[in-house]
């Protein structure tokens, strides 16, 4: 049996895009475009369902995991809204039917020359040894470089 402990833990993870702001964020608040990159995980894994109202207020829910077992799910509220500047969700995750983490996530998106530098921060509670800070700052890596990958096999996306 894992510990009954909490973990708290903030991780911040930047990555420099070689395109506008306005293009990020499009990447994050078009559930269509999102679906083809947010998935931590390396090629074994599926993002099984991706569901969003992105508005303040709004939901964003999703399932993932090995290919054939997404048994990973998150679901959370978009707490702020600004076009092209910041993202602010709060949301759990958890592992089956089991709560594993409670987040703060603040994403925000900084003109850097002909590009955008984002900046993630991720504040969270870890429940009971089932996730650790450094899987979560790992799968953010993940999750935003295969949006670097993403933006570079659509172009059309920029």
């Amino acid at each position: 049996m894992k510990s009954r402990n909490v973990v708290h833990a903030t991780t911040v993870v930047e990555h420099l895009y070689g395109a506008p702001p306005e293009t990020i964020f499009d990447a994050f608040a078009d559930a269509a475009k999102r679906r083809q990159w947010d998935l931590p995980g390396d090629d074994g894994w599926e993002l099984a369902d991706l569901q969003q109202d992105f508005r303040v207020g709004g939901r964003l829910s999703s399932r993932f995991g090995p290919k054939g077992d997404a048994r990973h799910w998150d679901e959370g509220t978009y707490l702020d809204i600004e076009p092209n500047v910041r993202i602010v969700s709060a949301g759990t995750m958890h592992d089956g039917e089991i709560r594993a983490t409670l987040t703060l996530c603040t994403v925000e998106f900084q003109k850097e020359g002909g590009g955008t530098r984002v900046r993630l921060t991720d504040q969270s509670a870890f429940l009971d040894g089932r996730e650790s800070p450094d899987d979560r700052k790992t799968g953010w890596g993940e999750i935003l470089d295969r949006l670097e990958n993403y933006l570079r096999s659509n172009p059309g996306a920029r």
